[in-house]
């Protein structure tokens, strides 16, 4: 029960966090092709700034995988114990 709940949680904030981001992304296009169409562009201010804008989401993606990723294991770990045991 706990395991599923985690995947679900996990699932909902990884989701959560890539819709918001496809929201975000048509500025970000915007303002990176600006840069980079820019009569002397400079790649690397205009590669940071994209990073910068979307560090933001780093934290609550890798948050959701992890969580994803301690329900699967513990359902894991609940499918070994009950194929040790000998129930079904």
């Amino acid at each position: 029960m706990v395991a599923a709940l985690l995947y679900i949680v996990g699932l909902i904030a990884t989701l959560v966090t890539v819709v918001m981001v496809g929201y975000s992304a048509p500025t970000l296009i915007q303002a990176f092709m600006a840069a980079v169409q820019a009569p002397s562009p400079d790649y690397i201010a205009a590669v940071s700034d994209l990073a910068r804008n979307l560090s933001w989401a780093l934290g609550p993606f890798v948050g959701g995988l992890v969580i994803m990723g301690i329900g699967r294991i513990i359902f894991l770990l609940g499918a070994i114990n009950r194929a040790l045991r000998g129930t079904p």
